[in-house]
Formats: structure tokens, sequence, C-alpha cells
């Protein structure tokens, strides 16, 4: 065996085997950039770090404790027999149980964002999020679900290759490194599947045939952030949108797979994301999904120029 070079990409990870065809699948099993993989690390950690601070900090007692809305008796029925949900809070004493949980999340997700051992910092940061989405769905959106797969992407994809402080580079050693693309294209094939049944389901409401659901969410003082701003944009501008999103949604592998739509279509993505983590109640749903797109970021052209990039999709 060849000792690796500068130039000579060096491939850190396990490909699966899987069955027949699937083996040799060129698009999931093909490596990406390291680069990709620890970015999408840190955007998720940034993430999860501002969700613990913002999110569950304020009105953590409340929601959490022993005598809050949230209790671990609060939503017993999810945890019947024939059910397999399941939280850590269900064992921890609940006096001090959610606090301390809280604390060991707060300091995986610290431990995720400087690269420090990804792989068990990302499952503790998944077993906490779960404990806590579990005792207490009231509180869930469907950022909860994106953060929980998120997690897994960052512990089993190698995200620590490289930027963080177990990464392969920290001996000096220099040059390209690849890692297992699977993680990431089943991310992909996730987010996919959520933007064309998300638009399944509005198609199939009058109000957004119609277009007129976003003239009265953006006019609703629950769902939206800026009804103040709403009456300054015509009421056509409420209904383009509407269908614009849709659309979008529906169409959203297709564009994708093709190298003159990719761009658009993740530009698209991303600013309909800011849009409405700005001007809509969705919680951190949003900032979610606008970490899932740091994987379509070409970071190693711009670490090193020489190197050719290609899209992920």
């Amino acid at each position: 065996m060849t000792k690796p070079t500068e130039t000579e990409p060096r491939f850190v990870g396990t490909q699966p085997r899987l069955l027949g065809m699937l083996n040799r699948w060129h698009w999931l099993l093909r490596p990406v950039p390291a680069e990709r993989m620890a970015a999408l690390r840190i955007a998720v950690a940034v993430v999860a770090l501002l969700d613990i601070g913002i999110a569950c900090l304020p009105q953590f007692a409340a929601h959490f404790s022993e005598n809050g809305l949230g209790g671990p008796g609060a939503y017993s029925w999810r945890f019947r027999d024939g059910h397999y949900y399941w939280s850590l809070l269900r064992v921890l004493p609940a006096a001090w149980g959610p606090a301390a949980l809280l604390s060991v999340w707060a300091l995986a997700a610290l431990a995720l964002l400087v690269g420090y051992r990804p792989l068990a910092s990302g499952l503790v940061c998944w077993a906490c999020a779960i404990s806590f989405w579990n005792i207490n769905p009231g509180l869930c959106n469907g950022g909860d679900q994106i953060r929980n797969s998120l997690f897994l992407a960052v512990a089993i994809g190698r995200s620590g290759a490289v930027w963080g402080v177990e990464s392969v580079r920290r001996n000096g050693r220099v040059g390209r490194v690849l890692v297992p693309g699977w993680p990431a294209k089943v991310l992909l094939v996730q987010f996919a599947c959520m933007y064309v049944f998300s638009g399944v389901y509005k198609l199939l409401s009058p109000g957004w045939q119609t277009g007129y659901v976003m003239y009265f969410v953006n006019h609703d003082l629950e769902w939206c952030l800026t009804p103040n701003l709403s009456p300054y944009l015509p009421v056509f501008a409420h209904r383009l949108s509407s269908w614009v999103a849709v659309a979008w949604e529906l169409a959203f592998p297709l564009l994708i797979a093709f190298r003159r739509t990719h761009a658009l279509t993740l530009w698209m993505g991303v600013v309909f994301h800011v849009l409405t983590f700005f001007t809509l109640e969705v919680g951190h749903f949003a900032l979610y999904s606008l970490s899932f797109y740091a994987l379509f970021v070409p970071w190693e052209r711009w670490h090193r120029p020489a190197v050719t990039s290609e899209p992920l999709a």
C-alpha cells in the first residue's frame, strides 16, 4: 500500500456492505469531501446550543420540572405497553433529572461543535433530544424530527475528520480527506420526502390552491411575527408566495438533480427558511433546516482552490 501524498485523497471511514445492486449504487456510496460533513456538524451544534439556550432554558421549569406542564407523568399514555416511545427522564429522578440531562445535552453539543469525539457526542445529543421530545410532545414541531435525524447523521458520518480537535490533520499531514457519502445522501432523501409530502398535503387544501392561505397566515397574530408589515403587500403577493412554495416543494427532488437548476433550487430553499424564520412562528424548524444546507456549500474548493467540486445530489 502506497503512503498517501499531499495530493492523493485519503478516505476516512467504512463503507457499508449493501445487498445486490445497492452495493454498486455509485450515487449513494460515493465519498464526499470531509469538509461537507464537518460544516454540517458545526452548523447543527450551533443551532442545538441556540435551541437549548433560547428555546429550552427560559421556560424550562414550566415545561419539564416535576410540577410543570411536562413532568414525567404528563404524557404517560405515550409509554404504555405496545408503544416504543422512551425517555431517559422516565428513569432519572424528577427532582434533578431534567436539569442534569439538559446540562449533559449542552456539554455534548459543545463537544460536537469543537469536534471532540463526534460519534459519542452526537449520539448523546440524539438521546437527550429524544428524551425531551418524548416527555413533552406538546412543545414539538417539525424541527424536532429534523434535529434528531441531523444528530444521527453527524454522529455516524465521520464529521470530525476535519475542522475538529480530533481531526485527522492534527498531526500536520495535509491533503484531501474523503468520508462516506451515504449519511449525507440519506439526509437528502429525507428532506426531499419532507418537501414533497408537505407540498402534496398543501396541494389538497383549497386554501393553498387559491393561494389565500398565506394572506390569512401573514395577518394572524398567533402565526405571524410581522403582522404590522403584511398589509403593505398586495393580496396577489401573498397568493403568489403560496403557489411558489408549493411548486418548489413538489419539484425539489427533480430540480436538485439537474446541474442547471441545482444551485437555484438550493438558494430558494435557503431564502424560504430564512423568510419563515423571521416572519412566521415556526420555532427552530427553520434553523435546523438551514443547517442541512451546509452540506451543499463547496467548502473544500474554498479551502483548496485547485480542487474541483461536484454537486452532492
